[in-house]
């Protein structure tokens, strides 16, 4: 495995999530990925909608960062460790998870009553694959994850590196997935 907060190891977290999306996804009878299990709950298929549009939201800042790095470094296979907070707060994230959030509006998730399945594994995987493709942009142009900073899309006083940007990000997915896992497990 590679070193956590790497290019390789961001890159490596991201395919792992689009495999297990896949099947996943593609194991959930289509009723139950649209069925909420009580009233005022999401539905699994909910989930993957707010990753969507939290990955959507931030992806623009993050192009441009990295499109045009205001830092570089010349050692491409170090490790960016996000700062002490941003550590704790991915922790914070992590499954099985004890606090519950409301949702901001920009993040709620959008009415899944027109999706079907492979819509919603195909925006999935393509948020992936953005992702991706900007990790190894910048890999190519040798920018650094640990100094670059980029405004947060709700709270443009916060300033966040990029590297804490993917780590809350994949943080983030690795929550709603077990999310969906729970709900699978109580419609069943």
């Amino acid at each position: 495995m590679e070193q956590p907060y790497s290019y390789s190891w961001y890159i490596e977290q991201f395919e792992k999530t689009k495999k297990d999306a896949e099947s996943f996804i593609l194991s959930v009878d289509e009723v139950q990925l649209f069925q909420p299990p009580s009233k005022g709950t999401w539905c699994i298929a909910e989930c993957f909608s707010h990753l969507i549009n939290y990955g959507n939201l931030y992806f623009n800042d993050l192009a441009a960062s990295i499109s045009n790095p205001s830092a570089t470094t010349k050692n491409i296979q170090r490790p960016f460790p996000p700062r002490w907070l941003v550590r704790k707060l991915v922790t914070w994230f992590e499954p099985p998870y004890k606090i519950k959030l409301k949702t901001v509006p920009q993040m709620k998730p959008d009415p899944v009553s027109g999706y079907n399945r492979m819509n919603l594994l195909n925006d999935y995987i393509s948020l992936q694959d953005q992702f991706i493709a900007q990790l190894e942009k910048g890999r190519h142009h040798h920018a650094d994850l640990g100094r670059i900073k980029m405004k947060h899309p709700l709270i443009s006083l916060i300033k966040m590196t990029l590297t804490e940007t993917f780590a809350l990000a994949e943080a983030h997915q690795r929550r709603h997935f077990w999310q969906a896992e729970q709900i699978l497990h109580t419609l069943q």
